[in-house]
């Protein structure tokens, strides 16, 4: 295992990325003026690193922030899809770039596995902003536990749907296409890629974001259109079982993936979240739900 001590663990996935650092650039960084917080981007399933692209120039003047593709999908397609791929990898990047603990941030499969990582590894991590992650119930969860049903059905919806489809699906019909994206979704909507991802995410239950350690505070959010609001609050109070400053939140008019529809909305969360200060006024705190 990668460790404080700088040792990288050969054996473990490198896992495709995009650096971005302020300005100043990672040379410039000293014992007087050290690099800004890293953070480490999760993006969803089907997805790549390109749908952060209209969130991360909003916060690049700040923070070292790493785009990581997740393992089985684009950059990353070689490797194995796995939470365990994925927490290694992320071990090996912090490791051989002298990060002792960075921010996460996740998005749908991508939170999940911010979560996770959070969990195991609570002192390679600083905070954790998350959306459109909690543990499924109902029909979600019947369908995550059929995952050659499902990944077949987005397999074969991603080949169907035109270009204008497939953007306003994000919430971002209106602006300008981001080159690639499409390309990348369409390659990685294919069931030995996404087949897995389901199973896996099938077995995440409440009790999993309740062992977090309780140095970690946690942002979970709900895009109100789409993501399930009664399961992010019992979410939400999963987490705060283990740190009170953890909770859950609504952002009422966003989709499930939202960093292309309001990507200044959810910019300027992940910087009030990292930076203490008050959130956007569009971030609806959810009171923990009554006890059974």
């Amino acid at each position: 295992m990668a460790g404080l001590e700088g040792t990288v663990d050969e054996e473990a996935p490198e896992l495709g990325y995009t650096r971005l650092t302020p300005p100043a650039g990672p040379d410039t960084a000293s014992a007087t003026s050290p690099l800004p917080p890293a953070i480490v981007w999760f993006h969803g399933a089907e997805s790549c690193s390109l749908e952060f692209s209209r969130v991360t120039p909003l916060l690049e003047d700040a923070y070292d922030i790493f785009l990581i593709d997740l393992p089985g999908h684009s950059r990353s397609k070689h490797i194995p899809f796995s939470f365990d791929n994925t927490t290694r990898g992320v071990l090996r990047l912090l490791t051989t770039h002298h990060i002792e603990a960075a921010h996460l941030v996740g998005l749908s499969l991508g939170g999940f596995l911010a979560l996770d990582f959070a969990r195991l590894h609570p002192d390679r991590v600083l905070s954790v902003w998350c959306t459109g992650c909690a543990p499924f119930d109902g029909f979600r969860l019947w369908f995550m536990q059929h995952p050659r049903l499902l990944s077949g059905v987005v397999a074969m919806a991603g080949k169907l749907a035109t270009e204008s489809l497939f953007y306003s699906t994000l919430g971002a019909s209106n602006l300008q296409r981001i080159p690639g994206l499409r390309e990348e979704v369409q390659q990685n909507q294919n069931m030995a890629t996404l087949t897995p991802v389901y199973k896996a995410l099938a077995s995440v239950t409440d009790d999993d974001l309740a062992a977090i350690s309780n140095s970690i505070r946690v942002m979970i959010v709900a895009g109100g259109r789409l993501d399930s609001v009664a399961a992010t609050q019992r979410a939400g109070a999963a987490l705060q079982r283990a740190n009170s400053a953890s909770g859950a939140y609504v952002v009422r008019d966003a989709i499930h993936w939202w960093s292309l529809q309001f990507p200044e909305l959810f910019a300027r969360g992940i910087r009030a979240w990292i930076e203490g200060t008050e959130l956007p006024k569009e971030y609806e705190l959810l009171s923990s739900p009554p006890a059974c």
